[in-house]
């Protein structure tokens, strides 16, 4: 019979744990997530912004959580994550977190029939000492039946977590709309839920 070794013991712990963990984090309605309401992962919380309920795409089965709002004329989509930081440890000093950001967008493949118009990333302190700050705007021709392309904006920061070892949490809200929808201003709602969120200790 095959030796089962400790340390597989203690991950296989860890991963139930984790899952139960975000398995009781998603005990509410997550069809019907009101504004303003606090919605708990692994590691973090956030509020959802706007005046109008989102519902949960993604919940409770790894280290990602992904709402959804649909309207008449846009859609929103609000992605909060927890991803590796570098191979040998954090980044020293938020500028070269900015270049190894920027590195990795020129490397990113983007899905066929989506085209980046503009993007920009900064170095952004006021969400913690090593965030960046970014944002996209984007055409999109895939799964269209309209003439015309639908129209991409994205906001979002990235941050060392504080209380969790090489650990980056990537925040982002994205709004797709049509051409001939009303203008919003996505800063004021990224804002909103920037600033609502909340790094928690981890046992």
């Amino acid at each position: 019979m095959p030796m089962i070794h400790s340390h597989s013991i203690l991950a296989c712990i860890r991963l139930v744990t984790v899952t139960l963990l975000f398995s009781a984090c998603a005990s509410f309605d997550k069809t019907n997530i009101q504004p303003g309401q606090t919605v708990r992962g692994y590691g973090f919380n956030f509020e959802v912004p706007t005046d109008t309920p989102w519902f949960a795409v993604e919940y409770g089965t790894s280290n990602r959580i992904r709402l959804s709002q649909l309207n008449d004329l846009d859609s929103y989509a609000i992605e909060v994550s927890l991803n590796r930081g570098p191979r040998r440890g954090m980044y020293p000093s938020a500028e070269i977190h900015l270049k190894a950001f920027q590195r990795h967008k020129r490397l990113e493949r983007k899905p066929r029939g989506y085209r980046e118009t503009h993007h920009e990333e900064w170095v952004d302190t006021r969400y913690g000492p090593e965030c960046i700050r970014f944002n996209t705007t984007a055409i999109d021709r895939a799964g269209r039946n309209n003439r015309e392309p639908a129209q991409v904006a994205t906001a979002g920061i990235t941050c060392a977590h504080p209380h969790m070892n090489n650990v980056l949490v990537r925040t982002e809200i994205t709004r797709r709309y049509e051409p001939d929808a009303p203008a919003v201003n996505l800063d004021e709602l990224a804002e909103t839920l920037f600033t609502s969120l909340e790094y928690i200790q981890v046992d």
